[in-house]
């Protein structure tokens, strides 16, 4: 009998998770762009959507220094911005997820909200630093779609403003 109930109960589980969440639906890849509302500094940005990938900054570009915004839960320290935009108008977005450092968001909390109205796009503030220079995010757009990992890459030889305004060298530690 316990094995009848735990069989029963097995299937229920897999209904429910076959029925919600990521699934096997490719979707193309985000819209990403530089965000020089939220973060500024002088550093390139080069996104391949093929593979994914955000690179900013190269030899003698500057992420500049962002003061904490306690508002938005943001510490100080080097930011770099990025809007990322739903690959399709037409996906519902309401369970969509991200994860990022290993925290999870619900698209309520996650997805921007302009004049009361939930948007298609999200923005990014990651810190990155010279002892930081890689982030991964993965993005669910949609019930039954699958999961979508993308990496930023802080290029070698790019600089780090400090918050007096002065710029790390290559063999100082950021802090």
């Amino acid at each position: 009998m316990k094995t009848v109930r735990f069989f029963a109960l097995f299937m229920c589980f897999c209904a429910i998770f076959t029925l919600s969440g990521c699934g096997e639906k490719e979707l193309p890849s985000a819209k990403i762009t530089r965000d020089d509302q939220r973060t500024g500094g002088s550093y390139s940005f080069v996104y391949d959507s093929h593979l994914r990938t955000i690179t900013v900054g190269g030899e003698g570009e500057v992420v500049q220094f962002s003061q904490a915004d306690v508002t938005k839960g943001l510490e100080e320290g080097t930011r770099i911005g990025l809007k990322v935009t739903a690959p399709d108008e037409s996906l519902d977005l309401s369970n969509a997820t991200l994860e990022m450092n290993g925290v999870h968001y619900s698209s309520d909390d996650f997805l921007e909200v302009i004049n009361g109205q939930k948007q298609r796009f999200f923005t990014l503030q990651p810190l990155v630093s010279k002892d930081d220079k890689e982030i991964k995010f993965v993005v669910c757009w949609a019930e039954g779609t699958k999961e979508q990992e993308y990496k930023i890459i802080v290029a070698d030889g790019t600089k780090f403003m400090t918050k007096d305004g002065k710029l790390l060298e290559d063999d100082q530690k950021s802090k």
